[in-house]
């Protein structure tokens, strides 16, 4: 009973590093880690894969914003520390 309790775990792990690499891999992140991650924690690194964002769609949106004349407040894009004011 043992035995078969510990091929499930095993088999699931494997099959979430393997939905976790394609879900990264799609979404241009680090397939390898991710699959890692998956094969690691299980359904638990699937979910973390699906939820990070998408990089082609953070360039894409970035592009538009530019074309329509946004300008980044500053070098890094992002805002200053909280002692300016």
């Amino acid at each position: 009973m043992e035995l078969k309790s510990l091929l499930f775990v095993l088999i699931a792990h494997l099959i979430s590093a393997g939905l976790s690499k394609t879900v990264a891999a799609q979404k241009a992140r680090n397939s390898n880690r991710w699959a890692v991650a998956g094969f690691l924690f299980g359904p638990l690194g699937l979910i973390a894969a699906v939820g990070m964002p998408d990089r082609h769609q953070i360039v894409y949106l970035r592009y538009l914003a530019e074309q329509q004349g946004y300008q980044p407040r500053h070098a890094c894009g992002g805002q200053k520390g909280e002692t300016d004011a």
